[in-house]
């Protein structure tokens, strides 16, 4: 929690650096006569889940999860050293990527082997509205190269999931229920969170390219739960905590096009 609140000062230092920067802002006519919006798009890695085991011997491994975020990006002084940026992002939601083994001696007995499953699952999508602060720094005549950070606000209505494991005797007549979990998102539909990137921007006749690299972090996990392993022949009840915190890396590319020659001429 610490190093949130320590974020969010950075945050604001930094803006109010920005702002008396920008009083004395540099600007850069080549990219003055492209759009102020633009369509961005890329895909995101998020960081693996953590478990929190209390008893029992019985686990499973997290994975990274990939996903993806489109959406519009709108540049206050597209053409200028300093610049804030706003715009509406939409992102799919991870809520789980695992795999488990289960032991054969802890199945019906037709089992001859562990039983290994890989699943994944995603939410619904979410909304964020980023206002973050730029800093562009001209390389050469057709590059340039800018650090960006800033807060960003997302939309993720509470939900719940589960997932559970179930095993058959041979002729169908009995079940065991040996592994399950159970997830939920936080209460309140707002979140906060807090990016941080370095990225080019290239000039390209009609069209403004820029690639960047964000690092997402949220100031709380998009989903929390449980899990139990039980009803096992041999083993016995495996219980822990689930925490997926909805950090994550993307890479972004976003284009904007050049300005019609009315705009130009303004």
């Amino acid at each position: 929690m610490k190093t949130k609140y320590l974020i969010l000062v950075l945050f604001v230092v930094f803006i109010i650096d920005a702002e008396s920067f920008a009083q004395n802002n540099k600007y850069y006519p080549e990219l003055s006569k492209y759009s102020h919006w633009s369509i961005i798009a890329g895909p995101a890695l998020y960081n693996k889940a953590k478990l929190y085991p209390e008893y029992g011997e019985y686990t499973f491994e997290n994975r990274p999860i990939w996903s993806f975020n489109a959406g519009s990006e709108y540049d206050f002084i597209p053409d200028g050293k300093w610049s804030f940026t706003t715009g509406i992002i939409v992102g799919y939601e991870p809520v789980y990527n695992i795999e488990y083994r289960i032991k054969k001696e802890d199945i019906y007995s037709h089992f001859t082997e562990d039983c290994v499953n890989e699943t994944k699952m995603y939410a619904m999508p979410s909304l964020s509205f980023p206002l973050l602060a730029r800093l562009n720094i001209q390389l050469s005549k057709k590059m340039f190269s800018f650090f960006t950070t800033g807060l960003r606000a997302l939309y993720f209505p509470s939900g719940s999931a589960s997932l559970t494991q179930v095993f058959h005797n041979s002729d169908q007549t009995e079940a065991r229920e040996v592994f399950g979990m159970r997830m939920d998102s936080p209460d309140n539909a707002i979140q906060g969170s807090f990016e941080i990137g370095t990225g080019l921007t290239f000039p390209i006749n009609k069209v403004l390219l820029k690639s960047s690299v964000i690092y997402v972090m949220n100031f709380q996990n998009i989903m929390e739960g449980e899990y139990l392993f039980d009803n096992m022949f041999v083993s016995p009840r495996s219980y822990g905590q689930y925490e997926l915190s909805g950090n994550y890396l993307t890479v972004l590319i976003s284009a904007s096009l050049i300005k019609s020659k009315r705009k130009l001429n303004k």
